[in-house]
């Protein structure tokens, strides 16, 4: 189960604006180049300077080399100087492990190849390497992330220990921790356990790679006219590596284009971070406050050494469900946006599940491929297999989920252990339909999910009612 910095130290880190990060795992967040030039924190008013500089540094030094040789000495001090390491302590990024993967020794290669390109058709503004997602393939927001975290790493060093200092995580107050120089050892991962004000984030796209270059291209004014001017509505039709090889040759080699969206991206500021962009983060955010309240999905198994899938989730969901009707669970899904409202709803049943899971003999799958696209949660003890599908009554696929897809799953999964989950969260026509439904099937003997309904819309307190 993820574990909060905030829950590990007993720490109120919302209040001091520090990122409460979780410490086995990367969250889906990148430090923002175009934030930095914003930020009131005291120890990164001079980041965005210093990021300048060192690529100024090497800017210069490839304006200086003849080719792109190691035997320039200008072209391997660049490179050389093009260095960056994931810092693992700050916890961003897209790894799937505990350690991420680093800017490694072809892409950084590439990189150089191209800035070199850039330089010799006429610009060295350092600007250039800021924007090189656009250009690079293999390049997205987290290894830019990476770079930026390379370069003002002392900063970050400088406000951990500040907040450190001012929260009380300190050698005395936490003897179990190994601390360096005011810094403490992530338990975890071994390496430092680095802090960052929330203000300098931004939120990751969904899509691991950098195919998140439509959004960027959208928001800079210079390479979106460029775009509109030159090709107009072909651009959708062309794949990441095209678009990227059609900035690089048309707008990056051009210095007069090159300079007009390196002038529109220096006057860009970026809007605040989206919190709830990374469903996982807000998920666990809210079931730490569950376990907080007290409330558990965690039991031991009352049928040793195993129960069956069929009563593991009906468990979990009647134990999911007396949370959101009877421990105010409804108010924390409606404060979710509506448009990641069902998947966090699916996530939060299934870190729930993982705890009960874990004690009970069996095995849980979080939107596995049964053939037929992703069943929500599927419970497994060898062939004892049950499914459940999982839907808000603002999709409006949730009749068909009920009355099809479901089945479809068990189909491919071989199993008529069938559930179905309808989470009202305010649609009355709704709810009189799927119940009429299944009120139908149930009178006819059609074979039909077990229906559960869950009550999440908005309930008045106690003393108006």
């Amino acid at each position: 189960m993820a574990e909060f910095i905030s829950d590990y130290f007993g720490k109120d880190f919302d209040a001091v604006g520090v990122f409460d990060a979780v410490m086995d795992s990367d969250s889906h967040y990148f430090i923002n180049v175009t934030r930095l030039k914003d930020t009131t924190t005291p120890e990164f008013l001079e980041s965005y300077s210093k990021i300048n500089s060192y690529f100024h540094e090497i800017a210069l030094l490839l304006s200086f080399a003849n080719e792109k040789n190691t035997q320039d000495r200008f072209y391997k001090e660049a490179l050389k100087k093009f260095s960056f390491s994931e810092i693992n302590g700050i916890n961003l990024g897209f790894s799937e492990s505990r350690y991420g993967a680093a800017f490694g020794e072809v892409l950084k290669k590439a990189t150089i190849s191209d800035a070199f390109d850039i330089i010799k058709a006429g610009t060295t503004r350092p600007e250039i390497f800021h924007l090189v997602g656009l250009f690079e393939e293999n390049v997205g927001p987290d290894r830019l992330s990476d770079m930026v975290a390379t370069i003002i790493v002392e900063d970050i060093r400088t406000y951990t220990r500040r907040i450190n200092s001012e929260l009380g995580i300190t050698p005395e107050n936490f003897p179990d921790d190994r601390f360096t120089d005011g810094i403490v050892q992530n338990p975890y991962k071994k390496c430092e356990l680095l802090l960052l004000p929330k203000e300098i984030l931004h939120e990751l796209p969904i899509a691991k790679c950098w195919d998140d270059i439509d959004r960027v291209v959208i928001e800079n004014a210079a390479i979106r006219q460029e775009i509109n001017d030159m090709v107009g509505l072909e651009w959708k039709k062309y794949t990441s590596h095209q678009k990227k090889s059609y900035l690089k040759n048309t707008i990056f080699m051009n210095p007069e284009k090159c300079a007009r969206v390196l002038q529109s991206y220096q006057n860009s500021h970026a809007e605040e971070c989206d919190w709830e962009a990374d469903l996982d983060y807000v998920a666990q955010h809210i079931f730490k406050q569950l376990k907080d309240m007290g409330f558990s999905f965690l039991q031991h198994s009352v049928t040793p050494p195993h129960i069956c899938s069929r009563d593991a989730i009906f468990h979990i969901i009647e134990t999911f469900k007396d949370w959101v009707e009877n421990n105010r669970g409804w108010s924390e899904i409606q404060e979710i946006s509506s448009g990641k409202r069902e998947k966090i709803v699916q996530r939060l049943i299934h870190l729930g599940a993982k705890e009960y899971i874990a004690v009970n003999g069996l095995d849980i799958s979080f939107e596995p491929d049964s053939g037929r696209g992703p069943v929500d949660i599927k419970i497994s003890a060898g062939a004892d297999k049950s499914i459940c599908e999982v839907k808000l009554s603002s999709n409006p696929q949730y009749l068909h989920g009920y009355q099809a897809q479901v089945q479809e799953y068990g189909k491919a999964e071989c199993t008529e252990n069938l559930f179905y989950v309808f989470v009202n969260t305010g649609n009355p026509q709704r709810l009189r339909t799927i119940m009429s439904a299944h009120e139908e099937n149930q009178k006819t003997g059609r074979k039909c999910p077990e229906l559960i309904v869950i009550d999440a819309t908005i309930k008045e307190s106690a003393s108006r009612s």
